[in-house]
Order: structure tokens, then C-alpha cells, then sequence
């Protein structure tokens, strides 16, 4: 168990030569680090102004991590509030995440995660992905991201892999999500792509994607976007009870080969959807 307060300087870093942030390396340091480690408790932990990410759990099991408040400017490089991957059984509850990052990002490797009960925001998204960088074989399944409040952020509830990757994100919720002036309330991209190289049609798997009880405002007029590749890997996308609007007209949502259902009430409503 650990409870305590950092301040991680990161202005001489953020902008500096030492932060390589359009690159493959990155230089800065990571706040936190939770790595093989197996039954970790972290609690009523601050974390402000890391040089990157605030909190990383790699290569972990049975780790809670709950009140915890994490703050960077909005255009901090890559102050992502809790970064996962290659974990399994992680929790991170009741918590304040307001960065230039992803509040939580969860990675290749990671299993039955669930992310409840977060304000996030300002910063990015809580985000499954980017999986299959590079062409890699990842993957990521049983996660469960519920009663989340995404407030001024660049995207909400997100799914992301990179053109050209193999593998699978699979089984994944989002639940009881309010957004407050979202850019980008929901996405899944099957199209992220690294602008130094050329894509292709292979794509990351992703399957069995429910989102239940979604409602809010959007800042722009797509409040939903589902990207998917045609090579049909984008199946069994299940939408009940969503109500995200527009401020200033109709909202809409843009489809393009994903394959699943609606019910309820869903608006806007999703043309490529059941």
C-alpha cells in the first residue's frame, strides 16, 4: 500500500531535447512505475507536472490504484494519468485525471481491466489501443470501463489500432459514460497510422464492443465515429441507450464497415448498425 504526493518538473522536460516526443524513443521519465509486481494496493496518491507518463503498470497482476489525482497541462507531451499493458486483474477507481494524455491508456498485453468511477479531463480519452503498431501481434480483452465522466477532453470513449497490425481487442464495455463538450465522444479507428509509413489493409481484430447508457454533449457535430477496416474486423458492436447531442443542430454519426446492432433509444443514430 502506498499513499503520498510527487511533483515531477515536467516543463524542463516537456519541451526540451530531451523529449523526443514525434519519435519512437522517449527519453522523459515516467512518474511511477509498477512493474512484476503482484498484489499492489495505491491509494490517495498526487501525481502533478510528470515529464511523461504519471503512472505505468507493465508486467503486473491484482493491482488497485484508487483516489488518486493526476494534473499536467492540456498540451503536456504524453502525461497519460495510468498507462497498462501486459497486466492482467487491474483496477483504477474513484479518481481525478485532468492531462495532456490519455487519462487512462490501457496496451497491448492487458486483461480484465476495469477502469470506474473517473472525472477526466482536460487530456485525451480512457483509451483501449493503439495496438498493432509496426505490423506487432497484440492484443487486449475483458475490459470494463464504467461511470466515467469525460469533461473539455479531445476524445472520450476510444478504440484505436494501427493499420497493417495483427491480434485482437475483444470484449470490451463502456458503461454509464456523461460527456461535457467532448471533440470526439466515441470512437474506433481501425485507421491510425503512423505517418512515416505507408498503411495497409491488414487491421487489429476488434470484437464483442458494447456501450450502454451514453449521454452528453459533443463540441463538434460527429459525436460518433466507427472507422473499421474492410477487411471485416470490425464485428459485433453492440449500442443501447445513447443520447449524445450537438449544441448548435443535429448531431451525427459517422460509419464506415462495422458490423453489430443498436437498441433502445441511440442518437445520433448509427447508419452501418442494425
Amino acid at each position: 500500500r502506498l499513499a503520498r504526493r510527487q511533483s515531477g518538473r515536467g516543463r524542463s522536460w516537456w519541451w526540451s531535447d530531451k523529449f523526443n516526443r514525434y519519435g519512437d524513443i522517449y527519453k522523459a521519465p515516467t512518474a511511477l512505475v509498477v512493474m512484476n509486481c503482484t498484489d499492489v494496493e495505491l491509494s490517495q496518491f498526487s501525481s502533478k507536472n510528470s515529464p511523461q507518463m504519471h503512472i505505468s503498470v507493465s508486467q503486473s497482476s491484482k493491482v488497485h490504484l484508487t483516489q488518486l489525482t493526476t494534473t499536467a497541462p492540456w498540451d503536456s507531451p504524453n502525461t497519460d494519468g495510468v498507462h497498462i499493458d501486459r497486466s492482467q486483474d487491474v483496477r483504477v477507481t474513484r479518481s481525478t485525471m485532468g492531462t495532456g494524455g490519455e487519462c487512462v491508456s490501457i496496451g497491448p498485453g492487458s486483461r480484465f481491466v476495469t477502469v470506474d468511477g473517473i472525472v477526466c479531463g482536460p487530456g485525451r480519452a480512457v483509451s483501449v489501443g493503439s495496438l498493432g503498431r509496426k505490423g506487432a501481434t497484440e492484443s487486449v480483452e475483458y475490459i470494463d470501463v464504467k461511470n466515467v465522466q469525460f469533461i473539455n477532453t479531445s476524445s472520450g470513449a476510444t478504440i484505436k489500432t494501427w493499420q497493417g497490425g495483427k491480434g485482437y481487442a475483444r470484449s470490451i464495455s463502456f458503461t454509464d459514460i456523461n460527456f461535457t463538450n467532448v471533440d470526439r465522444p466515441v470512437v474506433i479507428n481501425q485507421f491510425y497510422a503512423d505517418p512515416y509509413h505507408v498503411p495497409n489493409m491488414g487491421a487489429v481484430a476488434v470484437s464483442n464492443i458494447t456501450y450502454t447508457n451514453l449521454k452528453g454533449t459533443s463540441r463538434y457535430r460527429t459525436a460518433v465515429e466507427f472507422y473499421c477496416s474492410e477487411s471485416g474486423s470490425c464485428t459485433n458492436t453492440h449500442v443501447n441507450s445513447v443520447a449524445i447531442t450537438f449544441p448548435y443542430g443535429r448531431a451525427e454519426a459517422l460509419c464506415q464497415n462495422a458490423q453489430g446492432d443498436t437498441s433502445g433509444y441511440v442518437y445520433p443514430k448509427i447508419p452501418c448498425l442494425r
